[in-house]
């Protein structure tokens, strides 16, 4: 069995390989890929020089916060929904959660060959960075185009049929994690009582929505060529879930990080759709929704800058809403 340590040991990589892909498989080299603030994630080497990508999902335990429970188990079951751009997504290879060998789940992935963009952007000329925003813009908008049956998540099963319960259901699991861990997420019981309260714009949203939950730049592979730079891969999908587009984490990046010339670019392919009149309403709510759980992220990091910025975004929540009924 495994150790005790995040690691994996060659041995216990070794043995993932010969179950996924027979005992005659062999292993040149195993690199571990960083990037990642949950799995652990291997690049592979076979002795016939093919690459294959070993994803491994941390421990499961008491103290896992709610919204990362099984995450990889969600990503396998939202994996058809991404069809739209599935030519851009790593292909499944073996997933496995007996945890007969490891316990841990885990999965093999086709390995994509690129640069992350985070990384990157810096070197690009302004023109190269417009063309993949553009790009970004219309793969989120293919994203967004696919329609579900429930709103929330399929693990660990909150589904609701209307998209008010689920963000007020959110919202109170994330208020419950922070007094368990005995945080003050300054203005959420006020918020969340609010929003109990007034329900009605959030379910103006009829159709759920397929939501990628974690797609910027370091999520996204480029490659670069003669003709410039292209995306080539789109990874993660662990935090897809159902519901509104303008809750997705990419909208929530966009308003609260400085504004950029590519950000044009990217909502002019996006082409962002008439909302109804109490979209401002709902922007506030998931503005609180998504910094509520930054707050506690960057609680759990010592990360004092987002706590700020978090509470910050809270303040303004709390005092603009009720203004706008």
């Amino acid at each position: 069995m495994e150790t005790s340590e995040t690691a994996l040991t060659h041995g216990q990589v070794a043995l993932l390989c010969q179950r996924g892909f027979g005992s005659g498989f062999q292993i040149e080299s195993i690199q571990e890929l960083g990037g990642g603030t949950l799995n652990t994630a291997y690049l592979i080497t076979s002795a016939d020089h093919q690459k294959i990508v070993l994803r491994v999902a941390p421990w499961q335990t008491a103290d896992t916060y709610w919204e990362e429970t099984l995450l990889m188990r969600r990503e396998h079951a939202m994996q058809p929904y991404f069809a739209p751009i599935a030519a851009l997504m790593p292909r499944t290879l073996l997933i496995d959660f007996t945890h007969q060998l490891i316990e841990r789940d885990y999965m093999f992935q086709s390995y994509i060959e690129g640069e992350r963009w985070d990384n990157i952007v810096e070197e690009l000329a302004d023109e190269e960075n417009f063309r993949l925003w553009e790009q970004f813009g219309n793969i989120l908008k293919q994203i967004h185009s696919v329609r579900g049956e429930a709103f929330g998540l399929p693990l660990p099963g909150l589904l609701f049929p209307t998209w008010s319960q689920f963000v007020i259901e959110r919202l109170e699991r994330t208020l419950r994690t922070a007094r368990k861990n005995r945080l003050d997420i300054p203005h959420l019981s006020s918020l969340l009582e609010f929003i109990r309260a007034h329900p009605q714009p959030l379910d103006e949203i009829h159709i759920p929505r397929l939501l990628h939950g974690d797609l910027w730049l370091f999520n996204i592979l480029i490659s670069r060529g003669e003709k410039g730079a292209s995306i080539v891969g789109i990874l993660d999908a662990d935090r897809a879930w159902w519901g509104d587009p303008m809750a997705d984490w990419t909208v929530f990046i966009l308003t609260h990080t400085a504004r950029e010339k590519g950000h044009s670019r990217f909502w002019q392919a996006y082409r962002l759709p008439d909302d109804p009149s109490d979209s401002k309403y709902r922007a506030y709510v998931y503005d609180a929704m998504h910094a509520a759980t930054a707050f506690i992220w960057a609680s759990r990091h010592n990360d004092e800058e987002t706590v700020t910025k978090a509470g910050g975004t809270l303040s303004e929540a709390a005092e603009a809403l009720p203004g706008l009924l």
